[in-house]
């Protein structure tokens, strides 16, 4: 089931959608030009009148609720994620001290990436992979695939029997607002929100004592991985993959795959492909 999705700006009213913002994936805008919907299916139209380098201004700063200072740091990553869970990519100038990127200024596009929660697509994983204990997964996918909507619905229905920290780094996940999710996570479910994946995954293991550890997006993070094997806990992430073969050859992936009991394809809208049990 999909629910409904919406977005919580008024900024962009000026936008007009063909269909349902369920059949979304992207809403981007760029000064000077109309704004442009991506359908799910990779469908693209224009959606209104060309946006002024002001309204593309007035649209970000609602984004980091008029305070863009205290979004420094996400702006210095490229993406603010808002309520309901969508991540708003930032396209300017970037602005370099002490050889990294301090912020960006002169905002020229927005990308709005629609979050959807579709409660049941994991239920195949669940069946397969978590029917009579907790198991590491690593979730493999194209971009736009689908791979944080099946990490939301892991979440919602392994906490029914086993204790879930998710690590929410950009705060897709859960789409918490001021520490409360937006999205269904699951009634035993834990949420750190904002934090470096290593870092919070080590805090989850002092503190929270999971038996699954949720996060999306692994990139250097083997040590961390290692941590939780080491400490008994699992832990479920996703990666950039188009198949299996590429989770195999992928440095990122061949280095923590040892470390998983099982690997899954995502393809599109949250449908799994491939299933592959390395360990039981």
């Amino acid at each position: 089931m999909l629910t409904s999705t919406k977005i919580p700006l008024a900024s962009i009213s000026k936008l007009r959608l063909a269909g349902p913002i369920s059949n979304v994936a992207e809403i981007r805008l760029r000064s000077g030009r109309p704004a442009v919907c991506v359908e799910i299916s990779g469908k693209m139209t224009e959606c209104s009148e060309p946006f002024s380098a002001r309204e593309i201004s007035d649209v970000f700063a609602e984004i980091c609720g008029y305070s863009v200072y205290s979004y420094e740091n996400d702006i210095a990553r490229g993406f603010v994620t808002i309520s309901g869970g969508h991540r708003v990519g930032i396209c300017g100038t970037c602005v370099y001290k002490n050889g990294k990127i301090e912020t960006i200024r002169d905002i020229s596009s927005l990308n709005i990436r629609i979050a959807h929660e579709v409660k049941g697509c994991a239920n195949k994983l669940v069946r397969m992979i978590f029917s009579d204990k907790p198991r590491s997964l690593l979730l493999g996918g194209p971009v736009m695939s689908g791979k944080t909507t099946v990490l939301r619905d892991l979440a919602r229905i392994l906490s029914e029997r086993f204790r879930v920290s998710v690590i929410d780094s950009r705060g897709e996940i859960s789409a918490a607002v001021k520490g409360t999710p937006s999205f269904d996570v699951g009634l035993n479910t834990d949420v750190l929100c904002g934090c470096d994946k290593t870092d919070g995954i080590l805090m989850a293991l002092r503190t929270l004592s999971p038996e699954i550890i949720i996060c999306d997006e692994i990139g250097d993070d083997e040590r961390a991985i290692e941590q939780c094997a080491f400490c008994g806990a699992k832990i479920i992430a996703s990666a950039h993959a188009g198949d299996f073969g590429e989770l195999k050859s992928r440095p990122s992936t061949r280095a923590v795959l040892p470390y998983f009991d099982a690997a899954a394809i995502v393809k599109d809208r949250g449908v799994i492909s491939e299933i592959h049990i390395m360990r039981e």
